[in-house]
């Protein structure tokens, strides 16, 4: 009996560390199903007015300081008619870097990168929910750096999201609007323009590769074991100037990497990788870098909540 007895307490001894081995208890982390899910949840509320009335001017004052003018008569519908009806204004500010890697608007023009002074996004849309355009407005606010840095005047930029190997990316180019750069009455640099449409609108200039060479670098990261574009991504903040570059290029290392010649030797950023594991959870991790001319860097991740990863995101410009 006694060995029977002590029989039963190893057998069961054995099924409780076996249970304990197997503990499916799911780690502390938001769950996603793609990395653009992500990026959709993470994107800043708009600030939104509505029953506008379009038949007279109109000023929309965004809370980061974006403030949009429309004459009276300039919004239209789809068809080029003019639209009397009451309209719908939603503005969302990404006037510093990390309001532009939450939005998702990464700051390079056709693989080359830019130096921002600031963008937004306008929607209008009628009762319906209806998407209308504008014959052009005026935007106006301060420049978020010093453009006296950087050479030529910033311009105005029109941004187009489009989908890049699988990821939802934005580029910019040169807008066929007038304005620029002007200067306010305390000497604050201002950005205004002229003939702003819906969309995506940003305050740029190429950066000018002045000194040292172009090159670029690959990022790999711990415990990824897929790379995909649905579920692994990783953003450059760059220190250096204010810009931000979202990586989409899958090369056969496997790592994500940069364009080539796009990035300046001895550039110094901070680096985020994102990952959405085989079960969705969420894991990210950072390091910083300087580029020495390429690179291989590596990104520790491990499991977060969205919340956490906001944090961290709007921790660099602090």
């Amino acid at each position: 009996m006694k060995l029977k007895s002590l029989f039963k307490v190893l057998m069961l001894s054995i099924i409780l560390i076996s249970c304990s081995d197997d503990d499916d208890t799911p780690p502390n982390a938001s769950s996603f199903a793609s990395i653009n899910e992500l990026k959709e949840s993470l994107k800043p509320d708009a600030y939104v007015v509505t029953n506008v009335d379009p038949t007279e001017s109109f000023t929309i004052n965004g809370p980061d300081g974006v403030q949009i003018t429309c004459q009276e008569n300039v919004i239209i519908d789809a068809n080029g008619a003019v639209v009397t009806s009451p309209v719908d204004i939603a503005l969302t500010e990404y006037l510093t870097p990390d309001k532009m890697i939450l939005g998702n608007a990464q700051t390079t023009s056709n693989g080359q990168l830019l130096v921002t002074g600031g963008s937004f996004e306008l929607d209008i849309t009628d009762s319906s929910g209806t998407s209308l355009n504008t014959m052009g407005c005026f935007c106006n606010f301060d420049i978020q750096t010093d453009p006296g840095s950087y050479g030529p005047q910033m311009m105005p930029f029109q941004g187009t999201r489009t989908t890049t190997n699988g990821a939802e990316t934005v580029d910019w180019v040169l807008a066929g609007m007038e304005g620029g750069m002007t200067t306010g009455a305390d000497q604050t640099p201002l950005f205004n323009s002229w003939g702003v449409d819906v969309g995506l609108t940003n305050c740029d200039v190429l950066y000018n590769l002045i000194t040292g060479d172009a090159t670029q670098f690959e990022v790999t990261l711990d415990d990824a074991v897929v790379y995909s574009n649905s579920t692994t991504t990783v953003w450059m903040f760059i220190e250096d100037f204010p810009s931000v570059v979202n990586l989409t290029t899958i090369n056969s290392t496997p790592a994500l990497e940069t364009y080539a010649n796009s990035i300046p030797e001895g550039l110094n950023a901070t680096l985020i990788g994102i990952h959405i594991d085989a079960d969705d959870y969420l894991m990210f991790g950072s390091t910083s870098i300087t580029v020495a001319g390429d690179d291989t860097f590596n990104i520790d991740i491990d499991y977060g909540t969205e919340a956490e990863l906001q944090a961290l995101v709007e921790s660099l410009v602090n």
